[in-house]
């Protein structure tokens, strides 16, 4: 092959290698959310907002959960170094938005969604969606329709899926922390609570509250990935390394680990 085109195929895939992480600073620069235990939180609850980098001793104490402990791990197996920014959620999305940090965690899927971002093959974490309602009130579950006319608390910026967002014989009441919403199903300001299982009991167990709510059987699960704007190739590129570094915690046996630790079981 002469050199002119050896140097023509050099330049045809030079766009290509430029998306690419530059292999001198594999670093990945990410956004999550600060109140989303055991998946993801700010370990000092009075700090409003996060920042750090990863290897890094004060990292540690900073923020926790299994989907961080995931996220960091496959990452670092890669040979990356993280910044990681813990805010609100709202703050968090349009952040990433504005460019800047590469990629968010953890993100659920609805059709909105996937008009602006694009998805990791591999999972961050798992959730179930349940509407939670008070022991002596609620009502008779017969499936989404059983809502019609009542008054149901979300999750500010949280996602319940397509089928959830296509639901308009529901008045959806915004709640701003977890808490809040049980104190208003509590009081009788909501008819019920829709949240995500996993967090919302782990909320519930923190104020010694476990037994005083009832679950509507769930509804539909749901799983949470890594994500990055889809106009943003050298992102995208991340997270196909997220994928790679997630696959190698599951063959190592740091992903049983994880689960273990967090949830008590292994798968």
């Amino acid at each position: 092959m002469s050199n002119a085109n050896k140097l023509k195929i050099i330049l045809l895939f030079l766009p290509f290698i430029s998306f690419l992480p530059n292999a001198s600073e594999k670093v990945v620069e990410v956004l999550s959310l600060e109140d989303y235990a055991p998946f993801v939180f700010v370990v000092n609850k009075t700090a409003k907002g996060v920042s750090g980098v990863v290897p890094g001793q004060e990292a540690t104490k900073l923020v926790d959960g299994f989907s961080w402990e995931v996220f960091r791990d496959s990452f670092l197996a890669m040979g990356y170094t993280i910044k990681f920014t813990i805010v609100p959620w709202a703050r968090a999305v349009d952040s990433l938005k504005s460019g800047q940090a590469d990629v968010l965690f953890p993100m659920g899927k609805n059709q909105e969604r996937l008009k602006l971002f694009h998805y990791s093959q591999e999972t961050v974490n798992n959730v179930d969606f349940v509407i939670y309602v008070t022991k002596t009130g609620g009502f008779t579950w017969r499936g989404l329709a059983s809502l019609d006319n009542k008054v149901i608390g979300v999750k500010r910026g949280f996602n319940y899926g397509d089928e959830w967002n296509a639901l308009h014989s529901v008045k959806k009441y915004d709640i701003g922390k977890i808490i809040n919403g049980f104190k208003m199903l509590d009081q009788g300001h909501i008819d019920g609570f829709i949240g995500y299982k996993q967090s919302w009991d782990y909320v519930l167990k923190q104020q010694g509250w476990e037994n005083k709510f009832r679950q509507i059987p769930v509804f539909q699960p749901a799983r949470e990935f890594v994500v990055s704007l889809n106009n943003q190739p050298r992102a995208m590129a991340l997270l196909d390394i997220y994928d790679q570094g997630k696959r190698k915690l599951a063959n190592n046996g740091r992903l049983a680990e994880l689960n273990k630790k967090w949830f008590g079981i292994e798968n």
